[in-house]
């Protein structure tokens, strides 16, 4: 009897094991294949050339009083990204070439008068030299439409006040290229002090990835958009670059104080959102109102736009300039304009 209740448990146990070893579930599998990670690239080339190699320096010779000279150049976006691009003057040297005139005057050997500096002819001709530095940003290496424009100074900084300034000249697209117009005036007073002085400098150039920063100012309504200085009127917009939403800040000073405003992206017919006419669409990211002192802010926000923003322009304008997502109303004064054109890439589409 033993042995057959052994002989049982055995038949069932092996049942058992039958039964689970051909049991089955439904399944299917899907396999993404062949992903890949590359990082971009950041490059410019100047007048076609990569690297910039000018083997003869430019020459701004026998310069006078009230006369122009240029130093102008391109720079074409050849990386496989937009590039914001910086600018400075550097390593500016003078010389003098010792002039006699009633302001610097010799006798026994001591030189004095109003251009004289510790018993020696000034060493200053950077600082009657009017400095002059405008853009325009293409959408095409090749030619295109003009997309952005700017003046950075119109003669009203000298080489000597700006000299080794890192200045912000904007952003160029990817396969784009910014036309820089840079003069140099030297100023009507300056009188035979300056003969024969002498003075050399660098171009240096710097294009970098965007960093989700834009700087906001207010510009001149005479087709120049002359950035302008000398006031607190500025505004920064920090945002990411590339996400699933655009999230951002703003802090800043608007020119009005106590005043509704709104950060707005301006739609225009080579950016996207696209738009054109009067009144003109845009996209309105959120809304402040300026306090007693001009101060305004808006903390962190996420805005879903179901897209991207490309060659975009942000500004920050009056609330009752807009009319729901359309621009009706035109106060230049009271805005913060773009700086340089922003890109921001939509990460779920």
């Amino acid at each position: 009897m033993k042995k057959i209740l052994l002989s049982v448990m055995t038949i069932a146990l092996v049942a058992t094991a039958g039964i689970a070893a051909t049991r089955a579930y439904f399944t299917d599998t899907e396999s993404s294949v062949g992903n890949t990670f590359t990082a971009g690239t950041i490059d410019i080339s100047v007048d076609d050339q990569n690297p910039w190699s000018r083997t003869t320096p430019y020459q701004l010779v026998d310069m006078k009083p009230s006369q122009v000279d240029y130093t102008n150049f391109v720079i074409t976006n050849v990386g496989t990204n937009p590039a914001n691009v910086w600018k400075k003057v550097a390593n500016v040297a003078t010389s003098d070439e010792v002039q006699s005139e009633p302001e610097c005057v010799e006798a026994n050997g001591t030189w004095s008068g109003t251009s004289c500096t510790g018993g020696t002819p000034k060493n200053d001709i950077d600082t009657v030299i009017d400095y002059d530095l405008s853009v325009k940003v293409y959408n095409a290496a090749t030619g295109g439409t003009e997309i952005f424009n700017q003046t950075l100074y119109n003669k009203d900084k000298t080489i000597s006040q700006i000299k080794e300034t890192n200045v912000f000249l904007g952003m160029i697209p990817e396969g784009g290229r910014m036309e820089v117009t840079e003069s140099y005036h030297m100023q009507s007073a300056t009188t035979n002090w300056a003969q024969g002085d002498k003075m050399t400098f660098d171009i240096v150039l710097t294009a970098e990835q965007l960093k989700g920063v834009a700087i906001l100012e207010n510009k001149s309504n005479d087709g120049l958009w002359q950035v302008l200085g000398g006031d607190s009127y500025t505004g920064t917009f920090t945002y990411g670059v590339k996400d699933s939403k655009l999230t951002y800040t703003l802090t800043g000073k608007a020119p009005l104080a106590s005043t509704p405003y709104s950060l707005i992206v301006y739609h225009e017919p080579w950016s996207t959102p696209a738009g054109s006419g009067w009144p003109r669409p845009v996209t309105v990211l959120g809304t402040a109102v300026s306090d007693g002192s001009g101060d305004v802010s808006i903390a962190s926000t996420s805005v879903e736009l179901n897209g991207n923003l490309l060659n975009a322009k942000v500004w920050l304008v009056k609330s009752s300039d807009l009319t729901g997502n359309t621009m009706s109303g035109w106060n230049h004064s009271a805005y913060l304009f773009d700086t340089g054109l922003i890109d921001y890439y939509d990460s779920d589409l």
